[in-house]
């Protein structure tokens, strides 16, 4: 696959090859033979074309060199990730979290409300995870860009005793757990709320947006099947982690969550209530802590010392870290490493 960086890089040589042919073409005190010349400029192109030509496609290249149709801005890395396999080359796709961030007090800046207003789209989740939000739609009432929050979709919220009241509107919103990308049939239904909004936008790659979202489809029913055939031998299945992140597990795979804080790491719990963990922990014979790749791990460290417990690490999912970047990590990648945490932690 032609990336940007081998793309650059054969282009270099491609203008070496291009300056060598100026060369011969020249000499000090006249041209040389110029039939001998185009001979030589075609051989070194031929050679070119091999080596361009032996890992990609005609056209893959012609792909990875199109402009994008649409610019889309987004928020948590499971929106992103689903934009960009959806919409491809025909959407530009751009993250406004930094790495690592925190999802739940992040604050953009100026210059990422600059990008947004000028933007095709701006894709999030909503208030319940994003508190920023509210204002910048206020901010953004009056531009061009579409505003699109997910939570506005109460099928991402179904569950079992739960469907009438969320349909309704009478769940209230801190009711509502966000965090619903760590449920792999979830992310279908964000898959599909957001290829009907990029084909609204694009309606020429409607076609290409759907096919694309069927790809993915199949992905995610394929891993849910994995979580379902592991964790389903499993009988001792609690975790302890920073914030309730993933509730959604309990419901569909029989995880156990037992949280320091609420939906957002930033809500400081009670000695009382570490307490009650501790002694939860202890009945259960807990043996592991969770922490996370981008909340704090002070809390989780106290309760690991009071249980002599091990810690390891859980990935939400909300962004990726540098590192996650750097060895170029994905939604599926992440998910196949939470679940080999969970069958090596749970009996």
């Amino acid at each position: 696959m032609l990336n940007r960086n081998s793309f650059d890089s054969q282009r270099e040589n491609y203008s070496y090859i291009m300056s060598l042919g100026s060369f011969v073409y020249c000499e000090k005190k006249g041209y040389l033979n110029m039939k001998l010349n185009r001979l030589y400029v075609a051989a070194l192109l031929i050679v070119f074309l091999m080596i361009v030509f032996s890992g990609c496609k005609k056209e893959e290249i012609i792909s990875g060199l199109k402009e994008a149709d649409i610019t889309v801005y987004t928020t948590i890395y499971p929106i992103e990730y689903i934009v960009n396999e959806i919409g491809g080359t025909s959407v530009a796709v751009h993250s406004i979290y930094p790495p690592g961030v925190d999802a739940h007090t992040f604050e953009p800046t100026s210059q990422d409300m600059t990008n947004i207003a000028v933007s095709d789209a701006f894709i999030y989740f909503g208030p319940s995870l994003e508190g920023f939000v509210s204002s910048t739609e206020k901010a953004l009432a009056s531009e061009s860009v579409e505003l699109i929050a997910l939570e506005s979709y109460p099928e991402l919220f179904y569950t079992e005793g739960r469907d009438e009241d969320i349909a309704n509107g009478n769940a209230r919103m801190d009711e509502i757990n966000p965090h619903v990308w760590i449920d792999p049939l979830r992310m279908i239904t964000m898959a599909d709320i957001i290829t009907e909004h990029l084909s609204e936008l694009n309606p020429a790659e409607a076609e290409t947006y759907n096919e694309n979202k069927q790809s993915l489809v199949l992905q995610l029913q394929k891993l849910d099947e994995q979580f379902k055939s592991t964790l389903a031998k499993k009988d001792h299945k609690y975790m302890i982690v920073p914030h309730a992140a993933y509730s959604y597990w309990e419901e569909r795979y029989g995880v156990e969550e037992i949280a320091l804080s609420g939906l957002s790491p930033s809500e400081e719990p009670s000695q009382k209530y570490l307490t009650e963990i501790i002694r939860l922990a202890d009945e259960y014979e807990v043996k592991h802590v969770f922490y996370e790749q981008n909340t704090p791990d002070k809390l989780i460290e106290i309760i690991e010392q009071e249980i002599d417990a091990e810690a390891v690490l859980i990935h939400n999912l909300a962004v990726l870290t540098e590192d996650d970047i750097k060895f170029e990590e994905d939604y599926f990648t992440i998910m196949q490493y939470n679940l080999d945490v969970l069958n090596y932690v749970f009996e």
